[in-house]
């Protein structure tokens, strides 16, 4: 499955946009390919144990927003023309930002703490 996340319940952000966002993510990282199809709708949902309407919900958004488009009879597929906006990016970079804060402070560390670290660890 070209998809590998899992569901966090805990984040307080709906699941059908946890999909959302990692979809867009491994758009914008080049983890899935544009030629690539993407799993069903049932087969995505039986990957994350989850109800089918909650992956439909998540395909039909980024349909709208152009990010994928279905072609009947053959799969879904990242749509040709559509890279992540920097507001896509923006997205995604606050949904790591907020899960790094999370974890960070169940650990007793700092929001603070934890951006001056990650500004001085060295790629």
């Amino acid at each position: 499955m070209p998809l590998d996340f899992e569901i966090d319940y805990d984040r307080g952000v709906p699941v059908y946009r946890q999909i959302y966002d990692a979809i867009t993510a491994a758009l914008a990282s080049g983890a899935l390919a544009r030629d690539e199809r993407l799993p069903t709708i049932h087969e995505l949902a039986d990957h994350l144990q989850i109800n089918p309407n909650t992956v439909a919900r998540a395909y039909r958004e980024l349909d709208q927003a152009g990010f994928i488009t279905s072609q009947r009879g053959v799969g879904t597929f990242p749509a040709a023309d559509r890279s992540p906006t920097k507001q896509d990016k923006d997205r995604v970079l606050r949904a790591i930002y907020d899960r790094a804060v999370s974890e960070a402070s169940q650990h007793g560390i700092s929001a603070t703490e934890l951006v001056r670290y990650v500004q001085k660890v060295k790629p």
